[in-house]
């Protein structure tokens, strides 16, 4: 028997995969954003011990909005469960923002353990890597050159 044969032979014996894996996916997308606010949550109140001005919003379950009124930023963060990824945005809440960053995208893919993780520019985002790429250009904004 040939080698397609056998694959075939193979996948026909297979039962019928009973899971859904977008469903699947989903899910562990959904607890991976919650976690995030929580861990968003805890940064803002760690920033917040030693400055002032943050303060974390969230609407419901989508977006999260982060503001610092001491740099006049605010970061807008939204999910996009059904294309797999995190939007976020910047933009001026006051008069006192010396320049607006740019936003992005972040990448939502699920591991082989089942757990969803944080991509940017294909490379996997620790927690911790994936809150400071979100939070320091608006809690430690750079000096704009004059």
């Amino acid at each position: 028997m040939g080698w397609i044969q056998e694959h075939l032979r193979q996948i026909s014996q297979k039962p019928a995969n009973p899971t859904n894996p977008e469903g699947q996916f989903a899910s562990a997308a959904r607890e991976r954003w919650r976690k995030l606010g929580e861990e968003l949550r805890a940064d803002v109140a760690e920033f917040n011990t030693h400055r002032t001005g943050a303060d974390l919003a969230m609407d419901g379950e989508n977006p999260y909005r982060v503001q610092n009124t001491v740099s006049g930023l605010e970061l807008t963060l939204t999910a996009d469960f059904d294309n797999h990824n995190v939007r976020y945005d910047y933009s001026a809440i006051n008069q006192r923002s010396r320049g607006v960053p740019e936003g992005g995208m972040l990448s939502m893919r699920q591991s082989r353990r089942g757990a969803v993780e944080f991509y940017s520019a294909d490379e996997r985002l620790t927690s911790e890597e994936t809150r400071q790429v979100l939070l320091e250009p608006m809690l430690f904004p750079k000096e704009q050159a004059a």
